[in-house]
């Protein structure tokens, strides 16, 4: 799953860093506050390189240059700057942050997650542990590091339980760890926190329906259910073609198969030449029983060019209608288009089992109907006090009826 926070702000965090950068006493370095400050990151650019021309060996002007720079996405010359800050003043933890925060924005995440890994959040101050956390998690999860990067953001998410980023950030560790039923719970959390930040809220619904395909049964109807819950608050929040088709898809899971085609019927105003809505409402229509309606939905996404493994799957689907039907001719028809094989030997061996089912039924007819005969001129036989003959009808009758029996 791709990492989907928002690019990162340093300069919402500038009031915290100025506060222990040692400030010098020359109009170039308030200059360049006051610009950046002001987002005229140009100017505050050309002041705090005449803050680095007459001061060289001051960390604190090639750490703004850095920022400055990196506002005006220079990133190359951001981390040339950075780089030499971090190298005059090495025990400040705010330049090793920030010089990462910027070999992230230019996907060096090895380098991002060395720099990290050096610094104590324990020296950084409480609104800095955020943003650090959340940065590490980023280049842990990019060198393959998940587990490191969940460790960091539970840590911090205990520290600071109401601030959703981490907790999205979080989901994307546990995500990328194959943990669905955790990143489930963080992307869910993430959602409640911020009910505005939908990716959460649609990465929550697709956390709990991986959850729930590797779930048992039990466990399987449950994750549907929450991810219907998210997904229906999308849809109402947001009701986009992708957030109604959500809401189906999940209740659909949930077994809900009404209230799915509320949802699925929706999607379908929006986009009627989507052939992934018709198969889903044939899907819906199925269990319901509803076969016939069930095919219409399903021819509907084959003329519309259905491919690949929806092809499949709705011709799969058409080939278990007809089954159901007992139509194995049109069920052997629509496996075959696909190549399932298994599946028409299967159907063909049911024909064949139809086939003998029917003619045993038209053989018991037969012998229902002769027996009836028998005991009907049996009864004749007694009229006319021919009782012995009779009795011998009855016999037949009893031998037709025990070969019946024994069928």
């Amino acid at each position: 799953m791709m990492w989907t926070t928002r690019p990162w702000r340093t300069l919402a965090v500038l009031a915290v860093l100025l506060t222990v950068v040692s400030l010098p006493a020359f109009a170039d370095w308030g200059k360049g506050v006051a610009a950046y400050q002001k987002k005229d990151y140009r100017t505050a650019v050309k002041e705090f390189t005449d803050v680095t021309k007459t001061n060289p060996d001051f960390a604190g002007g090639y750490y703004m240059l850095g920022l400055a720079q990196s506002q005006l996405g220079q990133t190359s010359q951001a981390l040339g700057n950075l780089r030499k800050a971090v190298e005059l003043d090495g025990d400040n933890p705010q330049y090793k942050v920030a010089l990462a925060q910027v070999l992230i924005q230019a996907k060096q995440y090895a380098e991002a997650y060395s720099l990290l890994k050096k610094v104590k959040p324990a020296k950084l101050a409480a609104r800095q542990k955020g943003l650090y956390a959340l940065l590490f998690a980023r280049a842990a999860t990019k060198t393959n590091r998940p587990q490191e990067a969940i460790r960091v953001l539970e840590q911090q998410t205990r520290a600071d339980p109401k601030n959703a980023r981490l907790f999205q950030a979080l989901g994307v560790a546990y995500n990328e760890a194959g943990d669905d039923a955790r990143a489930f719970r963080a992307f869910a959390k993430a959602f409640s926190l911020n009910p505005k930040d939908y990716g959460s809220g649609r990465s929550a619904v697709y956390a709990a329906i991986a959850a729930g395909r590797r779930a048992s049964a039990s466990a399987k109807a449950t994750y549907y259910q929450e991810a219907a819950r998210i997904a229906k608050k999308l849809a109402s929040a947001r009701p986009t073609f992708e957030h109604l088709l959500l809401a189906g898809e999940t209740l659909l899971g949930a077994r809900n198969y009404s209230s799915a085609l509320t949802w699925f019927e929706k999607a379908a105003a929006k986009k009627p030449q989507n052939a992934l809505v018709h198969f889903y409402m044939g899907q819906s229509y199925t269990q319901l029983g509803k076969y016939d309606t069930a095919i219409a939905e399903l021819q509907k996404a084959i003329k519309l060019g259905a491919d690949g493994k929806l092809r499949r799957q709705v011709y799969n689907q058409l080939g278990y209608i007809y089954d159901k039907k007992k139509s194995y001719d049109k069920a052997i028809e629509m496996y075959a288009t696909i190549g399932n094989t298994s599946k028409v030997n299967e159907m063909k061996a049911k024909k064949e089992k139809q086939k003998q089912n029917e003619e045993a039924e038209r053989q018991l007819e037969e012998y229902k109907r002769k027996i009836a005969a028998l005991e009907a001129q049996a009864d004749e036989l007694e009229k006319l006090g021919q009782v012995e003959e009779a009795q011998q009808l009855r016999e037949q009758v009893q031998q037709l009826k025990a070969a019946i029996k024994n069928r």
